[in-house]
């Protein structure tokens, strides 16, 4: 095992991460500057990847909260800018497998990954990360000079699994596949976990790098500024995406550095992961993959190309598209007289085009709910935004559902149910409120659709009921009115007690 470091030019040093069984992966680091930080997120401008792969745009969304990463590196932190988004760490190195202390990264590399994808955001010092509220489990594999051994990868990529990230960051690599690390990998994909790894510095005419040239991780490769190929970048069918890369500013050592490299590129897609992740929590990772790889705006030849895969990616095409394969339910509601006969509505707030309704009949009352209640059952063909009630729904609450089906070949299903309103009433009075000294015949005042005799009663007040008409008092005040229909099929024995107000 050995490591190599050499200088490529006059200002950039390339450090290169040797894994046992495989050859060189080369991260290119531009010469090393520092800053001051005294304001809110001051180097915030000078953090040309954020906007270029507009997360900014998608904060008011998602900024990662929620959602672990595993940045399996050289460490990550200490960092004031970072170590509010750090777990505890862990070291895999040869013999050592330790969580604590020991994993402090002393090269620089890992926590300079670490705060591309999760640097805290509006903390007054420093940048931010692109997913500022995800937080980093950082796994240290190699020493500080890079180097490390697959056999320690394969098992801090498996550990990261069991641990619950959702996405792993493999900036390094090396020139020949480890067996032992797909078969991590593999692990990972199995077990719903983006892989997200670096394309490699080689230049042009290296051989492809592993581990982003299986199929299993999502490789990425860099551009500068201008969107265009960087000195160091490699070609291959085995690159899927770009990303910034070129002159990356981010937390190292207690410091600020700028360095460049896919190491960098591949964090950036990791935060733009982790942002998905957060946004939309049953989303899979190949679902991820897939979306950063569909919305990406393509920068070199049409199509995918073996300089930048699918294209730059591009946050504000992926969260449209998320959109569309999970729209959400804002609301649902529904409007009735609670009367047998009468017309209830059902509205709903969606983004979905595509969204189906159903009306169900419930024994109890209850609020607005994401699962079935199991008092409800669905009336049958009530499938419209209305329902007109029937002599079934007597005594019952109405619930208005929407069902919205969605992702890839509709897999996610979404169901709002609406609080229910007032039971269904079968007999009713047409006014709660009369004049004094008026006379108003009881067959105006009350209805039902039963058929059944009328017995009428005053509990209370100085109303009368003479001549089949209730009248009212001279004074204002208030009459209590006991109202029995008897049964009369299809109708049940019906009954109720109303305050009449006189005014």
């Amino acid at each position: 095992m050995h490591s190599l470091v050499r200088r490529l030019a006059a200002h950039v040093l390339v450090v290169s991460f040797v894994i046992t069984g495989a050859s060189v992966l080369t991260v290119a680091l531009d010469s090393t500057k520092s800053f001051a930080a005294s304001t809110n997120d001051p180097l915030l401008d000078q953090q040309w990847g954020l906007t270029a792969i507009g997360a900014p745009s998608v904060w008011s969304i998602s900024r990662g909260a929620g959602v672990t990463v595993a940045v399996i590196d050289s460490g990550s932190g200490p960092h004031p800018d970072l170590d509010a988004n750090l777990d505890t760490g862990r070291t895999m190195f040869g013999s050592i497998d330790s969580a604590g202390e020991i994993d402090v990264d002393i090269a620089g590399h890992g926590s300079h990954v670490a705060g591309i994808i999760a640097a805290v955001a509006d903390n007054a010092i420093g940048g931010s990360g692109v997913a500022p509220q995800s937080r980093i489990l950082p796994i240290r594999v190699l020493d500080s000079l890079g180097s490390g051994d697959s056999k320690d990868v394969s098992k801090a990529v498996r550990f990261a699994v069991d641990s619950g990230v959702k996405v792993i960051n493999l900036s390094l690599g090396g020139a020949t596949e480890s067996t032992s690390l797909t078969a991590a990998i593999q692990y990972a994909v199995d077990h719903n976990v983006l892989v997200v790894a670096a394309a490699g510095n080689g230049a042009a005419d290296s051989t492809p790098k592993w581990p982003a040239a299986s199929d299993l991780a999502l490789a990425v490769t860099a551009v500068d500024r201008n969107y265009s190929v960087t000195s160091f970048d490699q070609r291959g069918d085995y690159i899927d995406l770009a990303a910034p890369g070129a002159s990356i500013l981010s937390t190292a050592s207690n410091d600020y550095r700028i360095q460049s490299g896919t190491s960098m590129a591949a964090a950036f897609v990791t935060g733009a992961a982790a942002l998905l992740f957060a946004a939309q929590p049953s989303i899979t990772a190949a679902q991820v993959r897939d979306l950063l790889q569909r919305t990406a705006t393509d920068i070199g030849a049409l199509g995918r190309d073996t300089t930048f895969g699918y294209g730059l990616v591009n946050l504000v095409g992926a969260f449209a598209e998320l959109d569309v394969m999970f729209p959400k339910i804002i609301s649902a509601s529904l409007a009735t007289e609670g009367r047998i006969g009468a017309l209830a509505v059902g509205t709903v707030s969606t983004s979905s085009t595509t969204a189906t309704s159903q009306w169900y009949r419930c024994t109890e009352p209850g609020a607005s709910t994401t699962s079935q209640p199991a008092d409800c059952i669905a009336i049958t063909n009530a499938v419209a935004t209305t329902y007109q009630s029937t002599i079934k729904d007597l005594r019952k609450f109405l619930r208005y559902s929407i069902t919205i089906a969605s992702g890839v070949n509709n897999s996610i299903v979404k169901t709002i149910f609406s609080a229910t309103t007032v039971p269904e009433s079968g007999a009713w009075l047409t006014t709660s409120t009369l004049s004094t000294k008026t006379k108003t015949p009881l067959s105006e005042l009350l209805r039902s659709p039963s058929k059944g005799t009328r017995t009428f009663k005053i509990v209370s007040g100085p109303c009368k009921l003479k001549n089949s008409a209730l009248v009212a008092s001279a004074l204002p005040g208030s009459c209590t009115l006991k109202v029995s229909i008897a049964a009369k099929a299809p109708y049940p024995t019906l009954g109720f007690t109303s305050v009449i107000t006189i005014s």
